[in-house]
């Protein structure tokens, strides 16, 4: 393969940009028990258990769209997080996602707490090699011989609010010899049977777009390049079926499909205790639902974010009558998340999410916040370093 020059956003090179770090960071840290850490990971295990049942699968496929489907690729999705409430019963996990944002702040919020003496903690050198090895590890899956180069794609990058961590990828990538690029997925094109940034041919497309089909006219060269295998892209619409389609957790929190699915006890058990019970809303049961509407969140089965997520408690009337119809809602009973101290500021709601690959937690971060939904925009609130204790 030969990779010609090409001209690339520009790149912060060995400084961090502070201040886009510190406005996401939260001012407290968030201790969990070696219990409730050793749960997370055995809720997540147990969900890629099921993932990996012939029944699962073919029930969460059947409501995907084409792509995810049908594509021959196999990846394991780089950057899955799991996101649980803890609670005095345990932790509950509320949602998963296929391109979570946060991985690459972590690691910068972990180098600061090694650098301040934190036992717990790992240099930023520790993450860098870590995340290297994940993105060479999804190339290896389905790609062949060495990893050279890597889109890292996004709706408009440059303005997106986490781009601190495309800036971060490519550092990392490209100390490892990896040429990047950060790139839209309009500057992309698809010709030869190859998927092209300009002259740089594509092996990898490190994925956070949130159009998860690929299913725009702007996404046409990266359906492409997916469906001809002439690239890999990680995590992929499969990824997403398979994973963090909201109606998913309609099967997961049902026990007798996990029964029939071959699920054994033991992780039915996990999955029992920490899944809160899902039902798709539907104009069969929209009447008891709204009558209960107090006890339940109801999430877009396709979405991300917080976005469209309601509150039943402050869901009105007219916002009911325009979302139950469509069956593009599930209704998940409702979980308080936790709450912290925040110095000069009245205890804020936290979660906390787990990053996984390959089936496994590899690092934790919480999301500080205050509102129905978590959001960076509360004065004390963002990113906080987990410690297990």
């Amino acid at each position: 393969m030969s990779i010609a020059p090409t001209m690339e956003r520009p790149e912060p090179h060995g400084v961090v940009p502070l201040q886009d770090l510190n406005s996401k960071l939260a001012t407290v840290e968030v201790v969990v028990s070696r219990d409730d850490a050793r749960t997370m990971d055995d809720v997540v295990a147990a969900v890629h258990q099921v993932v990996a049942t012939p029944a699962y699968q073919a029930a969460s496929l059947a409501w995907a769209p084409e792509i995810a489907r049908n594509s021959t690729q196999r990846v394991s999705g780089l950057f899955s997080g799991f996101d649980f409430h803890l609670t005095p019963d345990g932790p509950k996990l509320i949602e998963i996602n296929t391109n979570a944002g946060g991985a690459f702040y972590t690691a910068l919020i972990d180098d600061m707490q090694f650098q301040r003496g934190q036992l717990e903690a790992k240099p930023r050198a520790h993450w860098s090699k870590l995340f290297v090895e994940q993105f060479r590890a999804e190339w290896a899956f389905a790609g062949n011989g060495q990893l050279r180069s890597v889109a890292i794609v996004d709706d408009t990058p440059d303005e997106q609010f986490l781009r601190l961590e495309y800036h971060l990828a490519s550092q990392f990538l490209r100390e490892a010899g990896v040429t990047v690029i950060i790139a839209d997925p309009g500057e992309l094109s698809f010709h030869g049977n190859r998927l092209w940034h300009a002259a740089t041919q594509i092996d990898l497309v490190y994925n956070r777009l949130t159009s998860f089909a690929l299913d725009r006219e702007i996404d046409r060269p990266l359906y492409q390049a997916l469906r001809e295998r002439a690239a890999v892209i990680t995590p992929d619409p499969r990824n997403h079926a398979l994973l963090a389609c909201k109606r998913n957790l309609t099967l997961l929190s049902d026990d007798a499909f996990l029964c029939d699915a071959g699920l054994d006890a033991r992780a039915r058990a996990v999955i029992a205790a920490a899944i809160p019970r899902t039902i798709p809303v539907t104009l069969d049961n929209a009447a008891e639902l709204w009558s209960n509407r107090c006890a339940y969140y109801f999430k877009p089965v396709d979405g991300y974010g917080s976005r469209g997520v309601y509150a039943g408690a402050k869901l009105t009337l007219k916002t009911w009558n325009e979302i139950f119809p469509g069956g593009q809602y599930v209704a998940q009973s409702k979980i308080e998340p936790s709450r912290i101290d925040v110095p000069g500021s009245p205890a804020m709601r936290y979660d906390v999410r787990n990053f996984t690959f390959g089936g496994k937690s590899f690092m934790r971060v919480a999301r500080v916040y205050r509102g129905q939904t978590t959001n960076f925009r509360t004065p004390g609130g963002g990113f906080a370093p987990v410690f297990v204790r």
